[in-house]
């Protein structure tokens, strides 16, 4: 199955509930939330799971800052291109360009619930991931991330 918005908003509502003890396991918890809503990404991408291992430093790193939400778009951004390079020798993949968009996200109103941030912000993650491209290696039209 394609990318699943829906199952990564109620993966991230589920940490934010009863959120890890520290950066590093938030961080570790996230990576994984965003790693299983990558891994049925379609093109097919080998670099999945070692996307999601560097996500988690990075994340922690992020978390541990005062301004969390421009260190989670970079960390985002290198997710994004590690998944891309995943996806060859079949396709030559072009991550998204921009940001994730979560500055705008975090600056407010806060969310009433959970599920409506996990929502929100996978919402963010699932627009941003889908404006990558792969195009076919062996020639063709180039197919949206999905």
């Amino acid at each position: 199955m394609p990318l699943n918005a829906s199952s990564l908003g109620s993966a991230l509502a589920d940490i934010a509930a009863d959120p890890p003890a520290t950066a590093a396991e938030c961080a570790a918890a996230w990576a994984e939330a965003i790693g299983d809503y990558a891994s049925s990404i379609v093109p097919a991408s080998a670099s999945v799971a070692t996307a999601a291992s560097t996500l988690s430093g990075a994340l922690g790193a992020a978390f541990a800052s005062g301004a969390a939400a421009g260190p989670m778009a970079a960390a985002l951004a290198t997710f994004a291109a590690t998944v891309g390079a995943g996806m060859s020798p079949a396709f030559v993949a072009t991550p998204p360009a921009g940001t994730v968009g979560l500055s705008a996200l975090f600056a407010g109103p806060k969310p009433a619930t959970h599920a409506e941030g996990g929502s929100n912000v996978a919402g963010a993650i699932d627009a941003y991931l889908r404006t990558g491209t792969a195009t076919p290696a062996g020639g063709g039209a180039p197919v949206p991330w999905s």
